[in-house]
């Protein structure tokens, strides 16, 4: 009988379903975690080169425009992962074809809809920021990113659901290795653009967007050679209508719990401009090393869903709850050894991006008091991947839902009294409540799987 799966996918997906738990959970998590990292030192790299070889004008036109790409981007990521645990439990229960068709039909729509936010993105770009109260200088700054950036946005989808989908198949290695090797052109792109060329902020953007386009071909090619259960000739490059609602069905979900989480951030910010432009820019900058951190659980978060929906495809409901619960160890674990040093330098990482007093006081203000608040935000990622893995997509939409409109209602009248560090006890607040309500959901739910399971054969 013809099979569509190679040997090296068998063994990542004997690993996941039968290996150890812990080592196997650790082992497909570091790439992922490390693929997180060069992703983040993208506006890593784009802040530091434009705040160092720029200026504050143009530092704060990226910081401006980075929470409404960063709704665009996490539409486009949501939408992967829900595609991805589709995926995952496909691949686990050794479905094939079907899964071939989940991803003709995913593709397809995903780059039709991609190409009308992008749209949607440039009409409103500048009526937005020019509402939040931003200065004309700093929207126009944003406005030479934002063209670019938008226009190429489909690359950004592409290289995501790739990246996901070769995740959920049982390859997290190849993702990070397109990323390492993009993320160091990308590096040496910026500086030869700006601080040679002088090409100003479009430099980065044309710099984003070639390395973009670079990694989807990468990862494309591979997919095609490597994966021949996702291989698609033209004619498999036909929608399919009743797989189109049901992968909407995961899809859709997931995209709105990460843009929700975005679109937060973004009323927040709006909320910090009164306070001026440094106090604004201060607070991006430690957003972004705050993003930076959450590469870790993340990355967690992920290999968690992978490891539980190929479980939950094949059955193995005693693996699901072991993936959960070494999820949680582990995330507890990471911010035990992270969280003291991030306290204390706070200040040399916000240094990283201006050399402004103000700007690093006020990103110092946000970083400084969150250290040791993200134990529950990390918790909180394993929580949200427990549900993702098993397909309760809904359940981690609304539960994002919720706790951004408490974090939004709490900021409303904590920042005028309390600056930056109301935003800190609103964010707090939202993340400790999701832990303790959905939190003991989750364990509910593992422990009555595990109870239906009845004795655990594995291992």
């Amino acid at each position: 009988m013809k099979t569509n799966v190679s040997s090296r996918q068998a063994n990542r997906s004997e690993a996941l379903l039968n290996g150890p738990v812990a080592p196997t959970l650790l082992s497909f998590a570091l790439p992922v975690i490390l693929g997180n990292i060069f992703q983040q030192l993208y506006n890593i790299v784009d802040a530091i080169v434009v705040g160092k070889f720029l200026g504050d004008v143009p530092l704060g036109g990226i910081s401006i425009a980075s929470p409404m790409m960063d709704i665009l981007y996490a539409l486009l990521l949501g939408g992967s992962i829900g595609v991805s645990v589709l995926v995952g439990q496909l691949c686990g229960a050794g479905q094939w074809d079907r899964l071939r068709r989940v991803h003709a039909t995913a593709l397809t729509g995903g780059v039709g809809i991609t190409l009308l936010l992008a749209l949607a993105g440039l009409l409103s770009a500048r009526p937005v920021l020019l509402a939040q109260g931003s200065s004309p200088e700093t929207v126009d700054q944003a406005m030479h990113y934002l063209y670019i950036i938008l226009g190429g946005l489909v690359f950004c989808f592409l290289y995501n659901y790739f990246a996901a989908v070769l995740r959920s198949w049982g390859d997290s290695r190849t993702p990070f290795v397109v990323l390492l090797v993009s993320s160091t052109l990308h590096a040496g792109l910026d500086v030869l653009l700006c601080g040679v060329f002088r090409f100003g902020i479009r430099g980065v953007a044309c710099s984003t967007v070639f390395c973009q386009v670079f990694s989807t071909v990468w990862l494309v090619l591979y997919t095609e050679k490597r994966c021949p259960a996702l291989r698609l000739t033209r004619q498999d490059l036909r929608p399919d209508p009743t797989l189109g609602k049901m992968i909407l069905g995961y899809a859709w979900a997931a995209a709105l719990q990460q843009a929700v989480v975005m679109i937060g951030r973004f009323l927040v910010q709006g909320m910090l401009t009164p306070l001026g432009d440094a106090s604004l820019t201060g607070y991006n900058m430690g957003m972004r090393v705050e993003q930076f951190l959450f590469c870790f659980s993340q990355g967690i978060s992920a290999a968690m869903v992978v490891g539980l929906s190929q479980n939950l495809g094949r059955g193995n409901l005693q693996r699901v709850r072991r993936f959960f619960l070494t999820g949680l160890c582990v995330e507890a674990a990471l911010v035990a050894v992270m969280s003291t040093p991030v306290h204390f330098l706070a200040p040399r990482l916000i240094h990283l991006f201006s050399d402004s007093p103000s700007i690093i006081a006020a990103g110092v203000q946000y970083t400084g008091t969150m250290a040791y608040l993200y134990l529950f935000a990390y918790l909180g990622e394993a929580i949200q991947g427990f549900f993702r893995g098993i397909g309760r997509l809904r359940l981690t939409m609304l539960a994002s839902i919720l706790q951004v409109v408490l974090r939004v209602i709490l900021s409303y009248f904590l920042v005028p009294l309390f600056g930056i560090r109301g935003i800190c006890a609103s964010v707090a607040t939202g993340w400790i409540l999701l832990v303790f309500i959905e939190g003991s959901y989750s364990l509910r739910a593992a422990n009555s799987m595990s109870r239906a399971a009845g004795p655990d054969r594995q291992d």
